[in-house]
């Protein structure tokens, strides 16, 4: 297994990527696939005719141009350059196998840079130099201590800690607020693994996006009512009100979204309004853009609540969600109908 997937899969990926029509897989006292194996090539390689062989020896009838490639350099999804590739030309002796001990550092470094991929081109500040570094980091250690973990199970380690935080910020208490504060944080940055997976495992779907999705919008709005409510209890009634009050807005401006999106065929979600509002760059609205990431204003709340500032925290959510609600109304009022 390398980052989720079997290796013999990875290099057939790569294979029916450069185009080619049919491979043989060579491994030593392996003359079938296993189980698991066939049906990971049967849901990625459907097209590709394969074949497994226990040794080259019956390899001797094949044209002498064949291509030999090693798996392990296959492993990372870089397409092979079939005319430069070693030639079968001399029989199955060209099939010399790999040293072990370099074959499994091989494998190691393809799959942190299989992890490393991940990254999305449009992420954040805080998410490109603080979450992604350590999402990355627990993406590696969830595949590698369960090799066939799969998104949605990453999913519910968000939502659970989602769960918990709601949890510390409803028990009313100082110390619940910088806890809830904390695994906000915490959610935001694991909230990363869930897409890592599915990009390292080809496993991406519109799905479990949805899903995904879902959770984070459900977990932010428990952390700004949670933090509300904890305010609340302990007497900062105008900072709870200020919280409430952003949520209508931001409920009200997902609503315009939701409608819109349902009478336009091309539809309007929150990204899609992002990517709108970028159409004519500047440096303003990239500001912008980046301020209304949930990666930044996790890492700011977080430590404006540690810091004792969750009231000031709530005024400010209150004056972004009206700003965000300005330009949704903005936007939407320039769209068709």
């Amino acid at each position: 297994m390398v980052a989720g997937l079997p290796a013999i899969v990875r290099a057939l990926h790569t294979l029916a990527r450069a185009k080619c029509g049919r491979a043989v897989v060579i491994a030593p006292g392996l003359d079938r696939m296993p189980a698991p194996v066939a049906t990971e090539a049967a849901r990625l390689v459907p097209e590709l005719g394969w074949a497994v062989a226990a040794s080259g020896d019956n390899l001797a009838d094949l044209p002498a141009d064949t291509p030999v490639l090693q798996a392990e350099t296959l492993v990372a999804g870089a397409l092979p350059d079939l005319a430069g590739a070693a030639r079968l030309g001399g029989g199955p002796a060209a099939l010399a196998p790999m040293p072990e001990v370099l074959s499994r550092r091989a494998l190691a470094a393809a799959a942190r840079q299989i992890i490393k991929a991940t990254a999305k081109p449009g992420d954040g500040i805080v998410s490109r130099h603080v979450n992604r570094p350590i999402s990355q980091a627990c993406s590696r250690l969830v595949l590698r201590l369960f090799p066939h973990a799969r998104p949605l199970h990453a999913t519910f380690g968000t939502a659970a800690l989602a769960l918990a935080m709601t949890a510390a910020l409803l028990s009313g208490t100082p110390a619940g607020l910088v806890a809830g504060a904390l695994l906000f944080q915490a959610a935001s940055i694991f909230d990363g693994v869930d897409g890592e997976i599915a990009r390292a495992t080809l496993r991406a779907s519109p799905r479990g996006a949805a899903l995904d999705s879902l959770v984070d919008a459900l977990t932010n709005l428990a952390c700004v009512a949670g933090v509300s409510w904890n305010l609340y209890c302990q007497g900062q009634g105008r900072a709870a009100m200020a919280g409430a009050a952003g949520l209508v807005v931001m409920g009200l401006g997902l609503w315009i979204l939701g409608r819109h999106s349902r009478r336009s065929a091309e539809g309007m979600t929150f990204n899609a309004l992002k990517d709108r509002f970028s159409q004519r760059p500047s440096r303003l609205k990239q500001w912008l853009t980046w301020l209304t990431m949930r990666d930044f204003y996790a890492l700011v709340g977080a430590v404006l609540i540690a810091s004792g500032f969750a009231a000031f925290a709530l005024y400010a959510f209150a004056v972004v969600a009206a700003g965000w609600f300005i330009v949704v109304v903005t936007v939407m009022t320039r769209e068709p109908a």
